[in-house]
């Protein structure tokens, strides 16, 4: 069995983000495939996972120790700020520490880079890189990086359809939602970025807009209060505590929705599309980073529309997402993603 190091800076619950969902299943999957050894700055106890307290480019004794000890065969880095330059300088310095390591970094979305920092980028590429990004998969090619664009993992015990509608009901019971009325959820961040003023016109026109936010959001990535309250005003829920059971909120959906236009505002695949399709849930969405790339409208399951024109679309396709829409890629996509860092590692 492989020895494999992975590095992240959280692997602690919740998991209720696409970067730390991520990083938690692909924890899971290399710990039970390969002889893993974890380095993070927040975690959970495992004899397998070290805690580190470090500065901001990692560099300390005890991470050269450990990876001097463990001597790993292959090192996989998914930073969770990204591809940016600090990141490429905390993978040199890894391999530095365990030059025959084979280097895989994962990076789930692009970061903007100064001119002196992109010719340094060069000089500090990984073996290979992998991302869901299709800016960051075509910004690497420029740089002669040897990449991949790969998809995203769901877990589909946990994201999966309900067997009736009376489950339906009962969970808009359980979290006080309105019975009979047609609900259209959104997970993530609440700020600016995510463009959910566009979701004002279909509450407006009669549907239940439900927007959940993440308990992970940090400072500076959370909006201003005055756009929660004016998503408020308009009688748009909103759910800003952690939910442990994130699953029933699709669940008891009968559409999912993603307004994301902007870049960086959301990972390369957004995590929260492939978990509702996974419930059987229908999604309408932007065309954002690789969705359509890897599940173009996924068995009938997702249509794609300018935000602005999300009401109109809706319009038109609302006979089409009263039928039965269980089937999906969802689980192609998990093999896809698990077989491209596994090749990588065993090398």
């Amino acid at each position: 069995m492989k020895r494999v190091l992975f590095i992240s800076e959280y692997l602690n619950p919740p998991y209720d983000e696409g970067i730390k969902k991520t990083v938690y299943n692909l924890f899971l999957n290399l710990d039970k495939n390969f002889e893993l050894q974890v380095i993070c700055r927040h975690g959970f106890k495992k004899e397998n996972i070290h805690i580190v307290y470090t500065n901001v480019l990692f560099y300390s004794k005890e991470i050269k120790t450990i990876i001097k000890n463990f001597r790993p065969e292959a090192i996989v880095y998914l930073p969770f700020q990204s591809s940016t330059f600090a990141s490429y300088l905390r993978l040199r310095m890894f391999s530095s520490f365990s030059k025959k390591s084979n280097i895989a970094f994962v990076a789930l979305q692009p970061k903007p880079l100064k001119t002196w920092q992109k010719v340094a980028v060069k000089f500090l590429k990984p073996d290979k890189a992998f991302t869901p990004s299709p800016a960051l998969h075509e910004y690497w090619n420029t740089l002669n990086i040897k990449n991949e664009l790969i998809p995203l993992l769901t877990d589909l015990t946990i994201f999966k359809p309900l067997k009736n509608e009376e489950d339906k009901l009962k969970l808009r019971k359980k979290y006080s939602l309105p019975e009979d009325a047609f609900i259209v959820s959104h997970m993530g961040h609440l700020n600016e970025g995510r463009n959910l003023k566009s979701l004002v016109p279909l509450q407006k026109a009669g549907l239940q807009v439900v927007i959940v936010g993440s308990s992970s959001t940090p400072t500076d990535a959370q909006g201003k209060q005055s756009l929660k309250d004016e998503l408020l005003s308009e009688n748009i829920i909103i759910v800003d505590k952690y939910i442990d059971k994130i699953q029933e909120i699709y669940q008891l959906s009968d559409l999912y929705i993603f307004p994301v236009v902007k870049k960086n505002s959301s990972i390369g695949m957004p995590l929260s599309v492939l978990e509702a399709r996974a419930c059987g849930t229908p999604v309408l969405t932007s065309d954002y980073g690789s969705l359509k790339h890897y599940l173009d409208n996924d068995h009938g399951g997702i249509f794609y529309s300018d935000p602005e024109n999300f009401l109109e679309t809706f319009n038109k396709i609302r006979p089409e997402i009263s039928q039965n829409l269980i089937k999906t890629k969802v689980s192609e996509l998990n093999d896809l993603f698990f077989s491209s860092i596994h090749k990588q590692i065993n090398q």
